[in-house]
Protein backbone atom coordinates (compact mmCIF):
# COMPACT_ATOMS: atom_id res chain seq x y z
CA UNK A 1 0.00 0.00 0.00
CA UNK A 2 2.84 2.37 0.88
CA UNK A 3 4.55 1.59 -2.43
CA UNK A 4 1.29 2.16 -4.35
CA UNK A 5 0.77 5.48 -2.58
CA UNK A 6 4.34 6.51 -3.36
CA UNK A 7 3.88 5.66 -7.04
CA UNK A 8 0.62 7.61 -7.15
CA UNK A 9 2.17 10.66 -5.51
CA UNK A 10 5.17 10.50 -7.82
CA UNK A 11 2.90 10.30 -10.89
CA UNK A 12 0.90 13.28 -9.68
CA UNK A 13 4.05 15.26 -9.07
CA UNK A 14 5.35 14.46 -12.54
CA UNK A 15 2.02 15.45 -14.09
CA UNK A 16 2.03 18.76 -12.23
CA UNK A 17 5.60 19.35 -13.29
CA UNK A 18 4.71 18.61 -16.91
CA UNK A 19 1.73 20.96 -16.78
CA UNK A 20 3.92 23.70 -15.36
CA UNK A 21 6.54 23.08 -18.02
CA UNK A 22 3.98 23.35 -20.81
CA UNK A 23 1.92 26.18 -19.32
CA UNK A 24 0.88 28.76 -21.90
CA UNK A 25 2.82 32.01 -22.09
CA UNK A 26 -0.32 34.00 -22.91
CA UNK A 27 -4.00 33.70 -22.12
CA UNK A 28 -6.79 35.02 -24.33
CA UNK A 29 -10.16 35.09 -22.56
CA UNK A 30 -13.15 35.54 -24.87
CA UNK A 31 -16.68 36.33 -23.68
CA UNK A 32 -19.50 34.93 -25.79
CA UNK A 33 -23.27 34.87 -25.66
CA UNK A 34 -23.54 31.91 -28.03
CA UNK A 35 -24.04 28.26 -27.00
CA UNK A 36 -21.00 26.11 -26.30
CA UNK A 37 -22.09 23.51 -28.89
CA UNK A 38 -19.97 24.33 -31.97
CA UNK A 39 -22.79 23.22 -34.27
CA UNK A 40 -25.43 25.42 -32.65
CA UNK A 41 -24.52 28.60 -34.52
CA UNK A 42 -21.90 29.69 -37.07
CA UNK A 43 -20.46 31.96 -34.36
CA UNK A 44 -20.13 28.98 -32.01
CA UNK A 45 -18.31 27.03 -34.72
CA UNK A 46 -15.95 29.91 -35.43
CA UNK A 47 -14.94 30.13 -31.77
CA UNK A 48 -14.26 26.39 -31.57
CA UNK A 49 -12.11 26.56 -34.69
CA UNK A 50 -10.30 29.66 -33.47
CA UNK A 51 -9.48 28.14 -30.09
CA UNK A 52 -8.07 24.98 -31.64
CA UNK A 53 -6.10 26.73 -34.38
CA UNK A 54 -4.52 29.37 -32.13
CA UNK A 55 -3.23 26.74 -29.75
CA UNK A 56 -1.99 24.68 -32.71
CA UNK A 57 -0.23 27.52 -34.55
CA UNK A 58 1.41 28.88 -31.40
CA UNK A 59 2.52 25.46 -30.14
CA UNK A 60 0.43 25.98 -27.04
CA UNK A 61 1.97 29.33 -26.17
CA UNK A 62 -1.49 30.94 -26.24
CA UNK A 63 -4.30 29.46 -24.17
CA UNK A 64 -7.65 30.54 -25.64
CA UNK A 65 -10.43 30.37 -23.05
CA UNK A 66 -13.96 30.83 -24.40
CA UNK A 67 -16.76 31.59 -21.94
CA UNK A 68 -20.03 30.77 -23.77
CA UNK A 69 -23.71 31.23 -22.89
CA UNK A 70 -23.23 34.70 -21.43
CA UNK A 71 -21.14 33.46 -18.49
CA UNK A 72 -19.34 36.81 -18.34
CA UNK A 73 -22.40 38.94 -19.07
CA UNK A 74 -24.21 40.01 -22.22
CA UNK A 75 -22.50 41.07 -25.44
CA UNK A 76 -22.34 44.76 -24.55
CA UNK A 77 -20.77 43.92 -21.20
CA UNK A 78 -18.22 41.72 -22.96
CA UNK A 79 -17.35 44.53 -25.35
CA UNK A 80 -16.90 46.97 -22.49
CA UNK A 81 -14.62 44.50 -20.71
CA UNK A 82 -12.49 44.23 -23.85
CA UNK A 83 -12.25 48.01 -24.10
CA UNK A 84 -11.15 48.28 -20.46
CA UNK A 85 -8.61 45.47 -20.84
CA UNK A 86 -10.34 43.10 -18.41
CA UNK A 87 -10.81 40.67 -21.30
CA UNK A 88 -8.68 40.08 -24.36
CA UNK A 89 -11.62 39.34 -26.67
CA UNK A 90 -15.38 39.02 -27.05
CA UNK A 91 -17.87 37.59 -29.52
CA UNK A 92 -20.76 39.80 -30.54
CA UNK A 93 -23.24 40.85 -33.18
CA UNK A 94 -21.99 43.92 -35.03
CA UNK A 95 -25.06 45.84 -33.91
CA UNK A 96 -23.67 45.76 -30.38
CA UNK A 97 -20.46 47.39 -31.60
CA UNK A 98 -22.53 50.40 -32.70
CA UNK A 99 -22.84 51.39 -29.03
CA UNK A 100 -19.09 52.02 -29.04
CA UNK A 101 -18.52 53.05 -32.65
CA UNK A 102 -21.69 54.35 -34.38
CA UNK A 103 -20.24 54.21 -37.91
CA UNK A 104 -20.33 50.42 -37.81
CA UNK A 105 -24.13 50.63 -37.57
CA UNK A 106 -24.28 50.43 -41.37
CA UNK A 107 -24.10 46.65 -40.87
CA UNK A 108 -27.61 46.77 -39.40
CA UNK A 109 -29.36 48.89 -41.99
CA UNK A 110 -32.24 47.09 -43.74
CA UNK A 111 -31.92 45.61 -47.21
CA UNK A 112 -28.35 46.76 -47.79
CA UNK A 113 -26.77 43.32 -48.22
CA UNK A 114 -28.05 41.56 -51.38
CA UNK A 115 -26.81 38.07 -50.51
CA UNK A 116 -24.45 36.05 -48.32
CA UNK A 117 -21.77 35.82 -51.01
CA UNK A 118 -21.41 39.59 -51.15
CA UNK A 119 -21.38 39.77 -47.35
CA UNK A 120 -18.46 37.35 -47.23
CA UNK A 121 -16.49 39.54 -49.65
CA UNK A 122 -17.23 42.77 -47.79
CA UNK A 123 -16.74 41.58 -44.23
CA UNK A 124 -13.03 40.80 -44.21
CA UNK A 125 -10.06 42.62 -42.75
CA UNK A 126 -8.57 42.77 -46.27
CA UNK A 127 -11.50 44.50 -47.96
CA UNK A 128 -10.40 48.11 -48.68
CA UNK A 129 -13.59 49.67 -47.31
CA UNK A 130 -13.60 47.56 -44.16
CA UNK A 131 -9.87 48.13 -43.69
CA UNK A 132 -10.50 51.88 -43.56
CA UNK A 133 -13.40 51.54 -41.13
CA UNK A 134 -11.55 49.08 -38.88
CA UNK A 135 -8.50 51.33 -38.71
CA UNK A 136 -10.66 54.16 -37.40
CA UNK A 137 -12.38 51.78 -34.98
CA UNK A 138 -9.05 50.72 -33.47
CA UNK A 139 -7.71 54.27 -33.23
CA UNK A 140 -10.82 55.71 -31.60
CA UNK A 141 -11.81 52.88 -29.26
CA UNK A 142 -8.80 50.67 -28.60
CA UNK A 143 -10.89 47.71 -29.76
CA UNK A 144 -10.29 45.84 -33.00
CA UNK A 145 -12.06 43.12 -34.94
CA UNK A 146 -10.07 39.93 -35.20
CA UNK A 147 -12.42 38.22 -37.61
CA UNK A 148 -16.00 38.42 -38.82
CA UNK A 149 -18.68 35.78 -38.65
CA UNK A 150 -21.06 36.52 -41.55
CA UNK A 151 -24.11 34.47 -40.73
CA UNK A 152 -27.62 34.62 -42.21
CA UNK A 153 -30.56 36.96 -42.50
CA UNK A 154 -32.66 38.12 -39.61
CA UNK A 155 -36.28 36.97 -39.89
CA UNK A 156 -39.41 38.01 -38.00
CA UNK A 157 -41.02 35.50 -35.64
CA UNK A 158 -44.27 35.91 -33.71
CA UNK A 159 -46.43 34.00 -31.28
CA UNK A 160 -50.03 34.95 -31.99
CA UNK A 161 -50.39 35.82 -35.66
CA UNK A 162 -48.44 35.41 -38.89
CA UNK A 163 -46.78 38.41 -40.53
CA UNK A 164 -47.34 38.40 -44.28
CA UNK A 165 -47.39 42.13 -45.01
CA UNK A 166 -46.26 45.38 -43.42
CA UNK A 167 -49.82 45.99 -42.25
CA UNK A 168 -49.62 42.81 -40.14
CA UNK A 169 -46.89 44.42 -38.01
CA UNK A 170 -49.22 47.09 -36.66
CA UNK A 171 -49.25 46.97 -32.85
CA UNK A 172 -46.96 43.92 -32.59
CA UNK A 173 -44.55 44.19 -29.65
CA UNK A 174 -41.35 43.05 -31.29
CA UNK A 175 -38.15 42.43 -29.38
CA UNK A 176 -35.19 44.14 -31.01
CA UNK A 177 -31.57 44.70 -30.11
CA UNK A 178 -30.65 48.07 -28.64
CA UNK A 179 -29.72 49.17 -32.16
CA UNK A 180 -31.32 52.36 -33.41
CA UNK A 181 -31.88 51.38 -37.07
CA UNK A 182 -33.77 48.27 -35.91
CA UNK A 183 -35.93 50.32 -33.56
CA UNK A 184 -36.57 53.06 -36.11
CA UNK A 185 -37.54 50.74 -38.94
CA UNK A 186 -39.97 48.58 -36.99
CA UNK A 187 -41.62 51.58 -35.36
CA UNK A 188 -41.99 53.19 -38.78
CA UNK A 189 -43.78 50.05 -39.98
CA UNK A 190 -46.29 50.25 -37.12
CA UNK A 191 -44.77 47.70 -34.74
CA UNK A 192 -43.76 48.49 -31.16
CA UNK A 193 -40.00 47.91 -31.15
CA UNK A 194 -39.04 46.76 -27.65
CA UNK A 195 -35.34 46.33 -26.81
CA UNK A 196 -34.80 43.39 -24.45
CA UNK A 197 -31.40 42.15 -23.18
CA UNK A 198 -30.32 38.99 -24.98
CA UNK A 199 -30.30 36.77 -21.92
CA UNK A 200 -33.91 37.75 -21.15
CA UNK A 201 -35.43 37.21 -24.60
CA UNK A 202 -36.81 33.69 -24.10
CA UNK A 203 -38.54 34.60 -20.83
CA UNK A 204 -39.94 37.79 -22.36
CA UNK A 205 -41.42 35.79 -25.23
CA UNK A 206 -42.72 33.12 -22.87
CA UNK A 207 -44.47 35.58 -20.55
CA UNK A 208 -45.85 37.82 -23.30
CA UNK A 209 -43.74 40.86 -22.48
CA UNK A 210 -43.14 40.86 -26.23
CA UNK A 211 -45.08 39.14 -29.02
CA UNK A 212 -42.16 38.35 -31.26
CA UNK A 213 -38.52 38.88 -32.12
CA UNK A 214 -36.19 38.87 -35.13
CA UNK A 215 -33.17 36.64 -35.65
CA UNK A 216 -31.74 34.12 -38.12
CA UNK A 217 -33.30 30.65 -38.23
CA UNK A 218 -30.21 29.10 -36.61
CA UNK A 219 -30.57 31.43 -33.63
CA UNK A 220 -34.29 30.74 -33.30
CA UNK A 221 -33.52 27.03 -33.10
CA UNK A 222 -30.43 27.29 -30.90
CA UNK A 223 -32.21 29.45 -28.33
CA UNK A 224 -35.40 27.33 -28.40
CA UNK A 225 -37.52 30.29 -29.43
CA UNK A 226 -39.67 27.85 -31.43
CA UNK A 227 -41.13 26.74 -28.11
CA UNK A 228 -42.74 30.16 -27.66
CA UNK A 229 -43.08 31.34 -31.28
CA UNK A 230 -45.45 29.81 -33.83
CA UNK A 231 -44.81 31.87 -36.97
CA UNK A 232 -41.73 32.93 -38.94
CA UNK A 233 -41.64 35.32 -41.88
CA UNK A 234 -38.64 35.11 -44.21
CA UNK A 235 -38.46 38.83 -44.92
CA UNK A 236 -34.63 38.91 -44.73
CA UNK A 237 -34.66 42.49 -43.46
CA UNK A 238 -31.08 42.61 -42.14
CA UNK A 239 -28.07 40.39 -42.75
CA UNK A 240 -26.56 39.38 -39.41
CA UNK A 241 -22.80 39.61 -39.17
CA UNK A 242 -21.00 38.77 -35.96
CA UNK A 243 -17.39 39.31 -35.02
CA UNK A 244 -14.73 38.50 -32.46
CA UNK A 245 -13.12 41.61 -31.02
CA UNK A 246 -9.74 42.10 -29.38
CA UNK A 247 -8.07 44.63 -27.11
CA UNK A 248 -5.62 46.47 -29.37
CA UNK A 249 -3.08 47.27 -26.64
CA UNK A 250 -2.96 43.62 -25.56
CA UNK A 251 -2.60 42.39 -29.13
CA UNK A 252 0.19 44.85 -29.93
CA UNK A 253 2.09 43.68 -26.85
CA UNK A 254 2.36 40.14 -28.25
CA UNK A 255 5.41 38.92 -30.18
CA UNK A 256 5.05 39.25 -33.94
CA UNK A 257 4.92 35.51 -34.57
CA UNK A 258 2.08 35.15 -32.07
CA UNK A 259 0.16 37.99 -33.74
CA UNK A 260 0.55 36.31 -37.12
CA UNK A 261 -0.62 32.97 -35.72
CA UNK A 262 -3.70 34.54 -34.12
CA UNK A 263 -4.64 36.33 -37.34
CA UNK A 264 -4.17 33.14 -39.35
CA UNK A 265 -6.41 31.26 -36.93
CA UNK A 266 -8.98 34.05 -37.20
CA UNK A 267 -9.06 33.77 -40.99
CA UNK A 268 -9.72 30.04 -40.75
CA UNK A 269 -12.37 30.54 -38.08
CA UNK A 270 -14.18 33.01 -40.33
CA UNK A 271 -14.00 30.61 -43.27
CA UNK A 272 -15.58 27.91 -41.11
CA UNK A 273 -18.48 30.14 -40.09
CA UNK A 274 -19.02 31.24 -43.69
CA UNK A 275 -19.20 27.64 -44.89
CA UNK A 276 -21.63 26.63 -42.16
CA UNK A 277 -24.03 29.60 -42.28
CA UNK A 278 -25.94 28.87 -45.52
CA UNK A 279 -26.16 25.17 -44.70
CA UNK A 280 -27.50 25.89 -41.22
CA UNK A 281 -30.12 28.21 -42.69
CA UNK A 282 -31.53 25.37 -44.80
CA UNK A 283 -31.26 22.66 -42.14
CA UNK A 284 -32.70 24.78 -39.34
CA UNK A 285 -35.57 26.02 -41.48
CA UNK A 286 -36.67 22.46 -42.14
CA UNK A 287 -36.12 21.49 -38.49
CA UNK A 288 -38.30 24.37 -37.30
CA UNK A 289 -41.06 23.37 -39.70
CA UNK A 290 -40.84 19.77 -38.49
CA UNK A 291 -41.30 21.10 -34.95
CA UNK A 292 -44.52 22.90 -35.70
CA UNK A 293 -43.42 26.38 -36.75
CA UNK A 294 -45.26 27.88 -39.73
CA UNK A 295 -42.77 29.54 -42.08
CA UNK A 296 -43.97 32.05 -44.65
CA UNK A 297 -41.99 33.13 -47.71
CA UNK A 298 -43.14 36.61 -48.79
CA UNK A 299 -43.60 37.34 -52.47
CA UNK A 300 -41.22 39.69 -54.27
CA UNK A 301 -43.87 42.41 -54.06
CA UNK A 302 -44.27 41.89 -50.31
CA UNK A 303 -40.48 42.05 -49.80
CA UNK A 304 -40.45 45.33 -51.70
CA UNK A 305 -43.21 46.57 -49.39
CA UNK A 306 -41.12 45.70 -46.32
CA UNK A 307 -38.12 47.44 -47.87
CA UNK A 308 -40.09 50.63 -48.56
CA UNK A 309 -41.44 50.62 -45.01
CA UNK A 310 -38.12 49.93 -43.29
CA UNK A 311 -35.39 51.73 -45.22
CA UNK A 312 -36.37 55.42 -45.10
CA UNK A 313 -36.56 55.69 -41.30
CA UNK A 314 -33.42 53.61 -40.69
CA UNK A 315 -31.36 55.40 -43.35
CA UNK A 316 -32.55 58.82 -42.16
CA UNK A 317 -31.51 58.05 -38.60
CA UNK A 318 -28.08 56.81 -39.72
CA UNK A 319 -27.36 59.79 -41.95
CA UNK A 320 -28.54 62.31 -39.34
CA UNK A 321 -27.04 60.85 -36.17
CA UNK A 322 -23.80 59.20 -37.29
CA UNK A 323 -20.88 61.49 -38.05
CA UNK A 324 -20.18 61.05 -41.75
CA UNK A 325 -23.07 58.60 -41.99
CA UNK A 326 -24.14 59.54 -45.52
CA UNK A 327 -20.56 59.15 -46.79
CA UNK A 328 -20.13 55.78 -45.06
CA UNK A 329 -23.39 54.47 -46.49
CA UNK A 330 -22.46 55.55 -50.02
CA UNK A 331 -18.98 54.07 -49.66
CA UNK A 332 -20.43 50.73 -48.54
CA UNK A 333 -23.11 50.69 -51.24
CA UNK A 334 -20.51 51.47 -53.91
CA UNK A 335 -18.33 48.63 -52.64
CA UNK A 336 -21.27 46.23 -52.72
CA UNK A 337 -21.93 47.24 -56.32
CA UNK A 338 -18.27 46.68 -57.17
CA UNK A 339 -18.38 43.19 -55.63
CA UNK A 340 -21.54 42.33 -57.54
CA UNK A 341 -19.99 43.59 -60.79
CA UNK A 342 -16.93 41.42 -60.18
CA UNK A 343 -19.19 38.37 -60.04
CA UNK A 344 -20.82 39.35 -63.32
CA UNK A 345 -17.38 39.64 -64.92
CA UNK A 346 -16.88 35.94 -64.20
CA UNK A 347 -19.84 35.02 -66.42
CA UNK A 348 -18.58 34.32 -69.93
Amino acid sequence: MKFKALVTCTAMALAMSANAAFAADYVMKIASGTPADPMALPASASLAIFEQKVELYTDGKVDVQVFPDGQLGDQLSGLQQVKSGELQGSELAMGVMSNLFPKITFTDLPYVMPDMAVAQKLYTRDNPVMKKILKELEEKTGVGILFFSPQAYRQISTANKPIHTVADLKGVKLRTMQVRPHIEMFNAAGAQATPVPWLEVYTSLQTGVVDGQENPLATIRAMNFHEVQKYITLDKHVHLVGAVTFNVEWFNSLPKDIQVAIMKAGNEAQAGAEALAPLKDIIDGKWLQDHGVEIYQPTAAEIEEFKKAFQPAAFAWFEKNVDGGAEVLKMVQDEITRIQDSYQDLVY
